[in-house]
């Protein structure tokens, strides 16, 4: 069976906390650069969200800014369903949201001021935990292409969070679309391309119904896959996927997007006991992360990522270049088109995004 396994991937996430630490203390070092910014940016979302933590920190680090970062996590977690925690967080017991943060501005994240919190809290007890800067929301991916499943809950949400943190500004991520093995496009009838136009048009009409901007992750995705190209071809059928013996696993044909290994699921799952090729079609892999931060660093900081230093060890640096061109062509507002050295493109709908001048 076909999943997108949140508690196993959520886990892989967690296993990083180590690394969340260094990078932390990394930050330290540019704090006071003269030219360093600082952020503090609370995520409300699900697994499209707290991934930001995977690689965001250290793209900071490395452009000299301060950020800390938070993320309010549960798995799948739609809007009408972060209302409806809202309207139960009453009882300051009601701690459904994992919580987890990297905090650049603190020696460790334990002297983070949100630290008496734990690792359990609700949406209004994050909000008033510590003066942020930016808080983000987002749909879940499956009821992303769908505007009539974003109010009135996204409505209610700014409501709270402006009268909670009315410093903050508001600004949306834009989600991206599923590689070809999530079952639910053929339920929908959508190619991957169909559902990012839907869904680019659903955040595009939630940022504009409210004054919001835009982190435009999904736009960065599917620029990369048609720059790559990300060709899939005849994906295998659910026969040819049975066949398959260890350690085969699927090509995702460079995607960001989707992943599969060998081994047990989450708890969650009816079957995870059982050692078999668990399939991930939704969610950002390892070089999505890097992607996904990169879109992050320019949109909130302002930051030209296409000279940013840092990548992941795993990661060539003719991918990584492309990334942050996709990303910076992303958050300008255009599209990457002609050959790598082509200068990026600075027109196009710039309607629901506002850009920040860059470094």
């Amino acid at each position: 069976m076909i999943e997108d396994s949140w508690e196993v991937w959520y886990n892989s996430v967690m296993k990083n906390s180590n690394r969340l630490f260094f990078v932390a203390v990394l930050s330290m070092a540019c704090v006071f650069a003269v030219s360093a910014k600082s952020l503090k940016v609370l995520m409300i979302g699900n697994s499209f969200s707290v991934c930001v933590l995977k690689e965001m920190p250290a793209c900071s680090a490395s452009a000299g800014d301060t950020l800390d970062l938070a993320s309010l996590y549960i798995g799948g977690c739609p809007l009408d369903r972060h209302w409806s925690n809202v309207e139960k967080a009453g009882d300051p017991n009601f701690k459904p949201y994992a919580f987890s943060w990297s905090y650049a501005s603190c020696a460790n994240n334990a002297a983070a001021p949100i630290a008496k919190l734990g690792n359990k809290t609700n949406i209004p007890q994050a909000l008033v935990a510590d003066k942020w800067d930016i808080v983000t929301i987002q749909q879940a991916s499956g009821k992303s292409p769908f505007p009539e499943s974003y109010e009135p809950f996204a409505g209610k949400l700014i409501a709270k969070i402006r009268e909670l943190a009315p410093q903050a500004e508001i600004v949306i991520q834009q989600t991206w679309s599923y590689t070809p093995y999530d079952k639910r496009l053929g339920t929908w009838k959508m190619t991957p391309a169909d559902m990012h136009a839907a869904l680019k048009k659903a955040y595009a009409q939630l940022a504009g119904r409210y004054g919001l901007r835009i982190i435009p992750t999904g736009d960065a995705v599917q620029m990369y896959r048609a720059r790559l190209p990300v060709d899939y071809g005849t994906p295998l059928n659910r026969a040819q996927i049975d066949a398959l013996a260890e350690p085969a696993r699927i090509d995702f044909h460079g995607d960001v997007t989707g992943s599969s290994r060998w081994g047990k699921g989450g708890k969650s799952e009816k079957d995870h006991e059982q050692h078999r090729l668990r399939i991930d079609a939704a969610h950002l892999n390892s070089e999505g992360h890097y992607l996904q931060a990169l879109v992050w660093q320019a949109a909130l900081f302002g930051t030209d990522v296409t000279k940013l230093a840092y990548r992941p060890a795993a990661l060539s640096e003719e991918k990584a270049t492309l990334m942050r061109r996709c990303a910076m062509a992303a958050v300008r507002g255009g599209w990457l088109e002609g050959s790598p050295d082509a200068p990026l493109p600075v027109s196009g709908d710039r309607s629901m995004m506002t850009c920040w001048k860059l470094k």
